[in-house]
């Protein structure tokens, strides 16, 4: 593992957490571009969700899925690493459902199981030598016929932003730049290497700028 890439990529979210939705993807929830349209899309399909008794998000960020995932359980545990996005999650998202969680999704082990374990726009910064490991960790964490829902953006996704050997400079509006993983999967090969991993019931909707995939786990593990 590239220690110092992961640790500067926290120090990215840490730093950023307050400039965060001011240029992050949900700005597109309005209008009506292609990849507008696409957002609104994954939204409604978190909407679409059934009612469950326990979710877990990882890397939760300033809960712009949080609050759509507290409408669906009746406890939601939120993990991130920067407190910074924790803090502004809880001023956001307001809701005692909700406990939260500094972790770094690196060396986190799961504790407990979930009925659904979901992460937004996470996957794509898991090198791909730590993709297996992160995924067996997922599997851990969901109870018998569990629900894992990953949403995130697509290898040849239209908004790609150049990357070096997987990995890009961020710029910060002070000017500060931090390099960070982004790994663009592809979600046929994930759908196989999850396949491998003993995942099952993997169902895939591709657009053009973001994917979403729902797997199970079974219930004789």
């Amino acid at each position: 593992m590239n220690e110092p890439l992961l640790q500067e990529q926290i120090a990215y979210y840490r730093a950023r957490a307050n400039e965060y939705e001011e240029t992050a993807l949900p700005t597109l929830g309005a209008g009506d571009s292609p990849m507008a349209r696409e957002w609104r899309e994954a939204e409604r399909a978190v909407h679409a969700l059934p009612q469950y008794t326990d979710i877990l998000e990882l890397a939760c960020g300033t809960g712009v899925w949080t609050r759509l995932l507290a409408q669906h359980t009746e406890h939601l545990t939120a993990l991130d690493a920067a407190p910074e996005m924790l803090q502004l999650n809880r001023a956001n998202v307001n809701d005692a459902r909700v406990k939260y969680e500094c972790v770094n999704l690196f060396e986190w082990e799961p504790m407990q199981q979930y009925e659904m374990v979901f992460f937004a726009f996470w996957l794509s910064h898991v090198p791909q030598a730590q993709l297996d490991l992160f995924l067996q960790r997922v599997r851990r964490a969901l109870k018998p016929n569990g629900t894992v829902f990953i949403l995130d953006e697509p290898r040849g996704t239209k908004n790609v932003i150049p990357t070096n050997e997987n990995v890009q400079t961020r710029a910060l509006n002070d000017g500060r730049t931090f390099k960070i993983v982004k790994e663009y999967y592809a979600p046929e090969e994930l759908r196989e290497r999850m396949g491998q991993l003993g995942f099952a019931s993997i169902e895939i909707s591709r657009g053009d700028y973001f994917f979403w995939l729902r797997a199970g786990k079974s219930n004789n593990d």
